[in-house]
């Protein structure tokens, strides 16, 4: 695979929800649909004006075709992506380009983070969540029927718990869409996460149950057909297996440089919580100094710290998080609450993307502990 050679995390989401290709029609209906889709959504603005934030019924269908395909998501991102830098309408930035020329770096910005955003729940969510389910395994001599309900059941709430994360957050993340034209965010795209959140997670979780019952038909045939579908299956899966190792391009960088990107990334998706240059750059520094202290670079031996937290799964981990983030938020948002401040939403943030870095130590071998 061609995605395989540059990145792991695309060769893994191009052939997510691989069950589908099962029933041929399917396999070749589904990308090129969602392509189409995601295109005249992109391209049309339908149900919104600003950013897709704003459409509920547009969120309920990422949310949904990402928790059944991460591959559909994938296509659904790209055709979204090339329908809305191609033909879409961005009236935000139009009274803007009037009395500015140079406006372009700062749109072209703020669409990135909206398209990040948009894969995020279409891909990354999704993706995210079969990764940690993994992580739950019962060991082999565990009865079939109950390693089945263990692993569906953290499937499910995984997927519920990082669906509902992103609903709370895309308020504050979509913010450069409206901040860096110098315009007044909407009422839609700033409440419907917030106030239809549940909505979307119920749609993300009974996609993801249903997602689970096709496939355990699958691998539990009944009759002829299903017993041809699971054949197929299988002979799919074995066409994607290889013994020849692929090291993906972006593993070969140099480590420092890696972390360098990593953290000039995650800084971008934080975009919305700036308000001064200064915000963004000690972003930047906090987060690359964090990952610098528990990487290999760092003469520190962590070698026993990280064996022990490869043990701990990620969503715990990231649970652990979220406590001294709720209590230190209950401490600081009343000191903000009579100013117009996203700072103590960004203190927040970075505390805990520290500590989430500092709670996934590297081994000294370079590859991240999972």
């Amino acid at each position: 695979m061609v995605l395989r050679r540059f990145s792991t995390g695309l060769a893994v989401s191009s052939v997510d929800g691989l069950y589908l290709a099962a029933r041929p029609a399917a396999g070749l209906i589904g990308p090129p649909a969602m392509l189409f889709a995601g295109f005249v959504a992109g391209a049309t603005h339908p149900g919104f004006t600003y950013v897709f934030t704003e459409a509920l019924w547009l969120l309920l269908f990422l949310a949904a075709v990402g928790a059944i395909s991460g591959a559909l998501g994938l296509y659904l991102t790209a055709g979204f992506i090339i329908g809305d830098l191609v033909f879409g309408a961005h009236p935000q930035w139009e009274r803007v380009a009037l009395r500015d020329n140079f406006t372009a770096p700062a749109e072209f910005g703020s669409l990135l983070v909206t398209y990040a955003l948009f894969a995020l729940l279409a891909v990354g969510v999704p993706i995210a969540a079969k990764t940690f389910a993994a992580e739950f395994r019962l060991p082999p001599r565990t009865p079939r029927p109950l390693r089945a309900l263990v692993g569906l059941g953290a499937l499910v709430i995984i997927s519920g718990l990082l669906v509902w994360v992103w609903t709370q957050s895309a308020p504050l993340l979509v913010r450069p869409v409206f901040g860096w034209a110098d315009f007044r965010p909407t009422v839609e795209a700033m409440f419907t996460t917030q106030e239809q959140g549940g909505l979307i997670v119920a749609v993300a979780v009974a996609a993801t149950i249903a997602r689970a019952v096709f496939q355990a038909i699958l691998a539990n045939p009944i009759g002829t057909a299903q017993t041809a579908l699971s054949h197929r299956m299988t002979h799919l899966e074995n066409r994607f297996r290889t013994d020849k190792p692929v090291i993906p391009l972006l593993s070969r960088m140099p480590l420092i440089l890696r972390l360098m990107v990593r953290a000039a990334l995650l800084t971008a998706v934080l975009a919305g919580l700036y308000s001064a240059y200064w915000q963004a750059a000690l972003t930047f520094v906090v987060l690359g100094l964090a990952q610098f202290l528990t990487s290999p670079l760092m003469p520190l031996n962590l070698g026993a710290y990280a064996r022990f937290m490869n043990r701990v799964p990620r969503i715990l981990r990231l649970l652990i998080v979220m406590v001294p983030v709720f209590v230190l938020g209950a401490l600081i948002l009343p000191i903000f609450i009579d100013q117009e401040s996203f700072l103590p939403f960004l203190i927040l943030a970075l505390i805990g993307a520290v500590l989430m870095t500092l709670l996934s130590p590297q081994t000294r071998d370079g590859e991240e502990s999972r």
